[in-house]
């Protein structure tokens, strides 16, 4: 079930029927072999807590590009299966409550999406909270996806997994998602 936001009433439903879309849109996916790339993209966001299942959203020879990692030391492409599993898998291991929440999508085909969506989780490596809006375009091919670039704020990403934040920009060079360790 999704962790909403805020605890209001009204955005704890909203969570609620969420998840019961999701199980919906799940369900209708498993049928089609030929999803669209909206239905593609919203499983993915279904599926992001559970990499081993959301990889088969992927085609083989498939990527993810986050350009703007690469002005913090991280990678900013992931392609094929086992660079984009171990992606998902780091994600996870970062944000383990990680949720994609109230997607709007601006342009629409059967083969391409392009959306926005908000994250909001916590990184218990460095005890901080993460609020982050995303703008990601998804190209389907085949009922799979080919490509998700998606881009986002890369200061405040900086800030929530490095362990000293920003200052970890100016002195790293070659970074790695793995979860910090904790000082003592």
């Amino acid at each position: 079930m999704l962790q909403p936001w805020s605890t209001h009433p009204r955005d704890r439903q909203a969570a609620n029927d969420d998840a019961v879309n999701a199980i919906h849109r799940q369900q209708a996916l498993r049928k089609d072999s030929m999803a669209t790339a909206k239905e593609l993209l919203l499983a993915y966001m279904d599926l992001i807590r559970n990499p081993d299942e959301a990889i088969s959203l992927f085609a083989e020879d498939a990527a993810i590009e986050i350009p703007y990692l690469v002005e913090v030391g991280l990678p900013g492409q992931f392609k094929g299966h086992e660079e984009i599993l171990n992606f998902l898998r780091q994600i996870n291991a970062l944000f383990p409550d990680v949720a994609f929440m109230k997607v709007q999508f601006f342009m629409e085909s059967p083969n391409q999406v392009v959306s926005e969506y908000e994250v909001h989780c916590s990184a218990p490596s460095t005890k901080r909270q993460y609020h982050q809006l995303f703008f990601g375009r998804l190209v389907a091919e085949s009922g799979k996806i080919k490509l998700l670039r998606e881009a986002l704020n890369i200061i405040s990403a900086a800030q929530t997994i490095l362990p000293n934040g920003l200052s970890d920009v100016a002195v790293q060079r070659s970074a790695s998602l793995k979860v910090a360790e904790e000082t003592q």
